[in-house]
């Protein structure tokens, strides 16, 4: 889910398999940029694999529950580990199905737009814990100079603005509608003061996060 749009959770009906849901930052940035067919924002919402993919990504989906429903019986390291690869390799598998077609931001293109699209995909998957443009230059492999260029012929905002808004709106939808603390919001932005979060907030909404979150319950009631 992106900044933006809604979810409805429906009874799952006559859906038949797992349900495997995972946070975008639990893959790794190598493996983002492999998995873009998947997570790029103009990708299909289904993914049909071909059939002779079918057994192995079924078989791998159980063993990832089975290793979910593990918690205990191993190292927890351990545990963690596991379920990270059986996911990758089960997401890999998926995205180089024969017949699943690249998205646009999949191809090495060179055009402003397409950049910019890659960097919104990235900004979305690493804003928590990359902050500054020279981060994101580095993982498109360009400058700094030619994101910024293709972020202000789009936005007409420079890429810290940018990166600073998702994590402002992730803030306010922390505090407001979850319900999180000021101090735990902070660390989950990475913040390594929330003293520093805490004027991060105030300079862009004119509210301290604690009186954000105090009218947010108010407005609710």
């Amino acid at each position: 889910m992106r900044p933006g749009h809604a979810q409805c959770w429906h009874p799952p009906g006559a859906a038949r398999g797992p349900f495997i849901l995972f946070e975008p930052d639990v893959l790794r940035p190598d493996l983002a940029r492999l998995l873009a067919p998947l997570t790029a924002h103009e990708a299909p919402a289904v993914l049909s694999p071909h059939p002779d993919d079918t057994a192995w990504l079924q078989q791998t989906a159980l063993q990832l529950l089975d290793e979910h429903r593990a918690l205990g019986r191993r190292p927890l390291d351990i545990h963690h580990a596991l379920r990270r690869s059986l996911l990758e390799s089960l997401l890999l598998r998926l995205a180089n199905s024969p017949g699943i077609a690249p998205t646009g931001t999949a191809t090495a293109g060179t055009g402003r737009a397409d950049r910019y699209g890659r960097f919104l995909d990235a900004l979305e998957l690493h804003f928590r814990e990359l902050h500054q443009a020279a981060d994101y230059a580095e993982l498109l492999g360009c400058s700094v100079r030619t994101l910024s260029r293709a972020a202000q012929d789009a936005t007409g905002k420079g890429v810290r603005e940018l990166i600073d808004e998702r994590r402002l709106l992730e803030a306010r939808r922390l505090l407001g509608t979850a319900r999180w603390d000021a101090r735990t919001v902070a660390v989950h932005l990475g913040f390594t003061d929330p003293a520093n979060f805490g004027r991060f907030f105030r300079d862009r909404t004119g509210l301290t996060p604690v009186a954000f979150a105090a009218r947010a319950a108010r407005t609710d009631a």
